[in-house]
């Protein structure tokens, strides 16, 4: 079966999550025509397991739940009855995995068929581990549900895996704290930091290595086999935007030709020009944008000096990332470092 990457207007978007959050509603006595007002959507497709929706749908659904419920924090007080096991077939293979390493791989392999508005990825730097949602789209409207929610869900399906009441982790989110937070927040298990320069799950490294209560090599294997059949059946690949992104952090954020980065995507540098414009976006509008994530982030947790961070992104001198820098923050990297650390001192 041929593939094609999905933009916002593609019927592409299981219902897992919107679903279970319709039905809670439903239950809860709010009305399901106004839930599904101007959505083109109907209860019974909310219901059906082979329906995808485009994300205008989806965004369109959130934004009325949020507004008939008055409730800014839907989405993550949502994600935290929603079991994280109903992200389906991913989910499985991720528990049946020997360690939580190899879970975490299976999720960044597969998780995008059941739960495809956000691609998921990590990495260990020192003693921590890192971990990032990456929208599929842009979701800018609706950025806290979709992010609080994957973050919740996230903080259970860990515990399930490493079966442990509570676990180690905080969260910081590059996002506006958000109206009537500090009543919301002791809700959760964990604590979230807003206006932050990046988004990000931190956790201890240790964890990585430690084995899971649910490991089974054989459902393991057939698990992956059922991914993998489930990916080779799915009309639509994970967006390009998410796909290009990926591509940059493997590539450790260096300033990869844009016929380098095409052919890593399987695409001519004219058609991966194409679907960028088409999106209204640019290779080295991404490119920047990744850079930029990650030089705030070495910036403000790694204590490297400006050199090193430089030429670790592939800039050839200092100078140039500190005129990158500046055009993009409109503050030298000196400067912006002096601010976080200003800040933190405030917040003590």
């Amino acid at each position: 079966m041929s593939h094609r990457r999905f933009t916002s207007k593609d019927a592409a978007l299981t219902i897992n999550y919107i679903g279970f959050v319709y039905r809670s509603l439903v239950a809860e006595g709010y009305s399901g025509d106004a839930l599904l007002h101007g959505t083109g959507l109907s209860g019974g497709d909310l219901l059906n397991p082979d329906f995808r929706c485009t994300f205008e749908q989806h965004k369109a659904f959130v934004l009325n739940a949020i507004a008939l419920t008055g409730d800014p924090h839907l989405g993550p007080r949502m994600a935290a009855r929603f079991n994280p096991l109903n992200i389906g077939l991913p989910a499985s293979a991720a528990f049946s995995s020997d360690v939580f390493a190899t879970a975490l791989d299976v999720l960044r392999q597969f998780v995008s068929l059941n739960f495809s508005i956000l691609s998921f990825d990590y990495v260990q730097e020192g003693e921590e581990l890192i971990i990032r949602w990456q929208p599929a789209v842009d979701v800018s409207d609706i950025e806290y549900f979709v992010v609080g929610s994957s973050i919740v869900v996230t903080e259970n399906f860990w515990k399930l895996l490493l079966a442990e009441d509570q676990i180690t982790l905080f969260a910081e989110l590059a996002l506006p704290e958000p109206e009537g937070w500090a009543e919301f927040a002791p809700e959760l298990n964990f604590p979230i930091r807003f206006n932050a320069p990046f988004s990000r799950v931190v956790m201890p490294a240790h964890y990585l290595d430690k084995p899971l209560s649910g490991t089974d090599p054989v459902l393991h294997q057939n698990m992956l086999r059922l991914c993998e059949r489930q990916r080779a059946e799915t009309f639509f690949e994970e967006g390009l935007d998410a796909k290009l992104r990926k591509l940059i952090a493997q590539r450790h954020y260096q300033s990869l030709p844009i016929e380098q980065a095409a052919a890593y995507l399987g695409l001519s540098e004219r058609s991966l020009r194409r679907q960028l414009s088409d999106a209204g976006s640019s290779y080295k509008k991404v490119l920047d944008e990744e850079r930029q994530s990650r030089a705030k982030e070495l910036l403000a947790v790694s204590g490297l000096p400006i050199s090193t961070i430089a030429y670790d992104l592939g800039f050839s001198d200092p100078s140039n990332f500190s005129r990158s820098f500046k055009r993009w923050l409109g503050l030298s990297p000196a400067d912006y470092r002096e601010q976080l650390i200003q800040g933190v001192k405030t917040d003590q």
